[in-house]
């Protein structure tokens, strides 16, 4: 194969000091242990970088997370071979809103060093072997995503341009239960980037070569949170990208983790209980719509963002029970 530009990719590994309800291992250690199996693959690779999609917390309130989780990821980064630039994700950011971003953890971790920052006017460029590749952001910016946000990505000099994006997308497009849009990979084409990395979905949809020279890599979370089939049967991967100068030897590539077996993290007898919760959660959101009946043009999730008089805590608490729901 043509030498080449490797970088890693991985996605939504959501981190946190306590588990979620459906596991009964150490989910903190499980996912760091899941990250440092991304820098060991980003060694071996030779990768220039390491491109991450999002949600690296899961924790939107900047109190929940603790300093220990925050210092154990740096570690863990410090540790890479190369460095690691991350895109927000809605988890990442109290109340999903990008203007609380250095409140949180990632606001830390991006202070520190430990990762740099991959939206809006932070880029990552790479230049070897005579091939350039620059690496832009979109993070997450509400349920109705801004399309001019993707027309203004412009192709410059660079061989690869790759657009990593914390948005639900597919090869079908449409909405998310009504809630939130999803991007259609066919809508994508007109716009300039050569490589779309997708973060927020967390089932894996796959590496689609979309047009000549043009792919969507989706593979879903880095780590398994929840009791869904594609959960129990999903092997969580990130992916090396071999980007050369002449895009027919290029190789996009799934590289699954070592994971535990489901049975022996998921507590799949307490499946019951997760559906009665989800029942109560539509039921909650949808008595929450009804009683904001015209409030607001956006989603539900919009419209408690952006109502008056609530405390940070009720807001929080709403917006994550909003976004269980869907």
């Amino acid at each position: 194969m043509a030498e080449g530009i490797a970088l890693i990719w991985r996605t939504d590994a959501h981190l946190s000091d306590d588990p979620p309800e459906s596991r009964r291992d150490d989910w903190a250690t499980t996912v760091l242990g899941k990250l440092a199996q991304v820098g060991e693959i980003a060694r071996k690779a030779k990768a220039l970088g390491v491109i991450d999609g999002g949600d690296l917390f899961h924790v939107k309130a900047p109190t929940r997370n603790s300093h220990a989780l925050v210092g154990r990821a740096a570690a863990v980064h410090a540790a890479y071979s190369c460095p690691t630039w991350l895109v927000p994700g809605n988890h990442d950011l109290k109340h999903g809103d990008l203007r609380y971003l250095d409140e949180g953890p990632l606001g830390v971790l991006y202070e520190s060093g430990a990762v740099r920052r991959l939206y809006d006017g932070h880029e990552a460029a790479f230049e070897k072997f005579g091939i350039k590749v620059r690496v832009v952001g979109v993070p997450y910016h509400g349920t109705e995503y801004d399309m001019s946000r993707f027309a203004a990505i412009k192709k410059g000099d660079e061989d690869w341009l790759v657009a990593a994006v914390h948005c639900l997308a597919s090869r079908s497009g449409g909405d998310m239960y009504e809630r939130e849009d999803v991007l259609k990979y066919a809508d994508l084409l007109p716009f300039a980037p050569d490589v779309w990395l997708f973060g927020h979905w967390h089932k894996n949809q796959g590496i689609e070569e979309t047009a000549p020279g043009k792919w969507v890599v989706n593979v879903g979370s880095l780590s398994r949170g929840s009791l869904g089939k594609d959960d129990l049967d999903r092997l969580p991967s990130c992916v090396v990208l071999k980007l050369t100068k002449d895009k027919r030897d290029a190789k996009i590539v799934p590289l699954p983790l070592t994971v535990a077996p489901a049975a022996d993290v998921l507590d799949v007898a307490g499946k019951r209980a997760e559906l009665e919760h989800d029942i109560t959660m539509e039921a909650f959101v949808d008595n929450l719509r009804d009683s904001l009946g015209g409030v607001g043009s956006g989603s539900v999730v919009d419209d408690v963002r952006e109502m008056a008089g609530l405390d940070d805590k009720t807001r929080e608490r709403a917006i994550h029970y909003l976004e269980l729901a869907s």
